[in-house]
């Protein structure tokens, strides 16, 4: 079965070999549909909720929210709204910061700069130490009474990198620490569950959903103890001039004009998932990786970093920039990505190189788009050569 039928993309752009899947999923008619539903038929905000068309869009919010909390094993008043996984991660972050006045703060060197930044902004005093880990023992050996914050990528979007989150929780909670999962690259993937960490932040983006949506999962004894980090309407209980309250549910976490549209496409691109189904997207991405493998090996002077049956895979091709061979594909329709993929700390282990092409793949990705790839590379030399 061809999967790309089911996105215009490809249909829009014959000779599109999109192998950019990192940073963006394309997206379905299904979850297109969505949004074009909004605005055709329903166009109204939910702060109008004394209506027939009122109740009809607080309903369908309610319901993705609760359709969406699911999928994360998470209940609806655990889940709130965000414009993505950097917005999700920010916000956890400063809220967090108002809770805890020392301790240690475990990452690790393949954290999305967006899971680095917030803590060293929010947590800059001189009573935090910030521990950077490279694997799950070292994480879990540097987990004790001190540790406050263990923030980690469920998978990373740079060095093929996966962490076994069950290990790490089970000793977090042992000192009460608590784990927040980047969920943006494994949640297109693989489960992402609320049962193995207490915050959960991944973007729509990702998962064949629309951009400026996503969310910030909070198990609920944690939200409890959370203040929000952002204020306006919507949140509001009452004011009386310089007096006010919050509402009691998720709602004032949630300040301002939600994103209807970009909610109902999420909440699509969740069905979407759901019925293609997580063990054929990894059986496919397996097939697809084991090639992609076993082609590039056919380069001269290619040093390749991935691992069985990864969607990621990095590589050099002897003295060429990656940033010049990215460009060279992407001028012949290829699109990949060059560079430290956001993730600049991975550079401190030695053992990597500074920069690399990444290729990433999808479901919907097929044996072609990797022999398209590797003709262009072995085309390449001379053009590469000469830039």
């Amino acid at each position: 079965m061809s999967y790309k039928k089911m996105f215009p993309m490809f249909k829009n752009n014959k000779k599109f070999v999109y192998l950019d899947n990192a940073a963006l999923t394309q997206k379905p008619y299904s979850v297109i549909e969505a949004g074009n539903e909004f605005y055709t038929k329903y166009s109204i905000s939910t702060r109008t909720s004394d209506s027939k068309l009122g109740v009809y869009v607080l309903n369908k919010l309610n319901q993705a929210r609760e359709n969406i909390a699911k999928f994360l094993d998470a209940q609806p008043d655990e889940f709130i709204f965000t414009s993505g996984t950097t917005e999700s991660l920010n916000l956890i972050a400063k809220m967090l910061s108002k809770w805890f006045d020392s301790g240690e703060i475990i990452l690790t060197y393949f954290n999305h700069n967006s899971n680095v930044l917030p803590y060293i902004e929010n947590f800059n005093d001189s009573k935090f130490k910030f521990i950077f880990a490279e694997t799950e023992e070292d994480i879990i050996n540097n987990i004790n009474v001190n540790t406050r914050i263990i923030a980690l990528p469920q998978l990373s979007n740079n060095i093929p990198k996966k962490f076994n989150l069950d290990l790490i929780y089970k000793k977090a909670k042992s000192v009460n620490a608590i784990v927040i999962n980047d969920a943006a690259q494994a949640i297109a993937h693989s489960k992402v569950s609320l049962s193995n960490c207490d915050v959960i932040a991944f973007s729509a983006n990702k998962i064949f959903g629309p951009m400026g949506v996503g969310g910030l999962v909070v198990k609920q004894e944690l939200l409890t103890k959370l203040h929000p980090a952002k204020w306006g309407g919507g949140q509001v209980n009452d004011v009386q001039m310089c007096n006010w309250n919050l509402k009691p549910n998720i709602s004032r976490f949630e300040p301002g004009t939600p994103n209807l549209p970009g909610i109902f496409q999420f909440n699509q691109a969740i069905e979407f998932i759901k019925k293609i189904g997580y063990k054929k997207i990894v059986q496919k991405e397996a097939i697809l990786s084991e090639y992609l493998i076993k082609r590039l090996k056919e380069i001269k002077d290619i040093q390749i970093e991935t691992y069985p049956d990864s969607n990621i895979v990095l590589f050099n091709i002897g003295i060429y920039s990656p940033q010049d061979i990215a460009s060279y594909l992407g001028h012949k329709n290829i699109y990949v990505r060059s560079g430290v993929f956001c993730a600049h700390n991975f550079r401190m282990l030695n053992k990597f190189s500074k920069s690399y092409v990444r290729v990433s793949l999808s479901f919907y990705n097929s044996k072609k788009d990797i022999d398209k790839l590797i003709e262009a590379l072995k085309q390449g030399g001379d053009f590469l050569d000469f830039i």
